[in-house]
């Protein structure tokens, strides 16, 4: 148990990570009990029905049902909590070990003294809830607490930073756009990928700019209403620059684009989210979701967005192709349609949402 760990563990922080973790049997005894208590509860399978059936942001199987999605769905979310625990706890090498990695050393006095700490506040509070008639602790709530704070001791807060984006930074855009007279326009958006900067201390590589140059090309000439700017807090590891806050605000100094027109995608890590994320701007926002949107990028990413290898990507990183790919317009410029697909939120993804 998590609030036994430092007293049983020690000085062993691979112990003390899997009395954190879900373990394969625990998993599975969960999942039963899920089951028989879907079978004997009518509020729970009423609330399955109305708030986890048919929901794209829960599934992409929307042929899954009753106890078999209720299960899915915490034994997907099991398993992320334990892959965050091995990857910022034990210093596990994540799917983008460059970018995503744990900041500290895991094999350090340091951060074993920081997961002490953490674990011993975390034994704190299931003390005190334990212990008041107002407060209950579920099952899941101490791996999940622990999973956040790990997070947060490793500035892995990525996913939640500019929280809510369509009542802060993208209200102005969602305003404007619900007065669009959209039979003027042939897209919805104009998607720009970002291009993050290898070099410290630069907030915005030279190839970034070139695709915003593109990108103002392709709006000023009508092609749509928005600009829609991808691309988070990426390159170098750690960097206080987000590509895409970066990208808005050239646009507006550079260029004069009106913020109005500016929409912002501050989270994607890499090209397959760029277009997810990009897509759920226009799913998330109401912008018409049966007519095309704009990829404009520089030539060479334009064309890896469009070839067999970047297809391949999206089924093996994401589990479906974000758009649908239209015509191509130029070597810069490549039409798309929207996937639904593109709403689900992925568990095993948590530094971008």
């Amino acid at each position: 148990m998590i609030s036994s760990a430092n007293q049983s563990c020690k000085e062993d922080l691979p112990c003390k990570a899997a009395a954190a973790k879900f373990n394969s049997q625990q998993i599975a005894n969960v999942s039963s009990a899920l089951r028989q208590a879907y079978e004997q509860n009518g509020e729970l399978r009423e609330f399955v029905k109305h708030q986890v059936e048919n929901r794209n942001e829960l599934s992409l199987d929307l042929s899954k049902k009753g106890a078999e999605l209720l299960v899915d769905n915490w034994e997907r979310s099991a398993v992320a909590l334990d892959r965050i625990v091995d990857t910022y706890c034990e210093g596990a090498k994540p799917r983008y070990g460059e970018i995503d990695s744990i900041t500290y050393n895991p094999e350090s006095h340091t951060y074993a003294s920081l997961i002490l700490i953490i674990l011993d506040g975390l034994r704190i509070e299931e003390t005190a809830s334990s212990s008041s008639t107002e407060l209950s602790t579920l099952f899941f709530e101490p791996t999940l607490r622990f999973a956040l704070r790990l997070l947060q001791a490793n500035s892995r807060d990525e996913a939640g930073r500019f929280w809510p984006l369509d009542k802060l930074q993208n209200h102005a855009a969602i305003e404007l756009s619900r007065n669009i007279k959209w039979t003027s326009f042939p897209y919805t958006m104009i998607l720009i990928p970002g291009a993050g900067s290898d070099v410290p201390g630069v907030s915005l590589s030279p190839w970034g700019k070139e695709r915003l140059r593109l990108g103002v090309e392709a709006y000023r000439s009508g092609l749509a209403p928005f600009i829609v700017v991808s691309g988070g807090f990426v390159h170098p590891a750690q960097t206080p620059f987000c590509e895409a806050v970066e990208m808005k605000r050239y646009l507006m100094e550079v260029y004069d684009v009106p913020e109005g027109a500016i929409l912002l995608e501050p989270h994607a890590r890499h090209t397959t989210t760029n277009l997810r994320n990009g897509v759920r701007e226009i799913l998330d926002y109401g912008l018409p979701k049966q007519k095309p949107f704009l990829i404009v990028s520089d030539a060479i990413q334009s064309s890896y967005i469009e070839s067999d290898v970047f297809t391949k990507r999206n089924m093996e990183e994401l589990g479906y192709q974000p758009a649908t790919l239209g015509k191509r317009l130029s070597t810069t410029q490549q039409e798309a349609m929207p996937s639904e697909h593109s709403l689900y939120r992925d568990p095993l993804d948590p530094l971008d949402p």
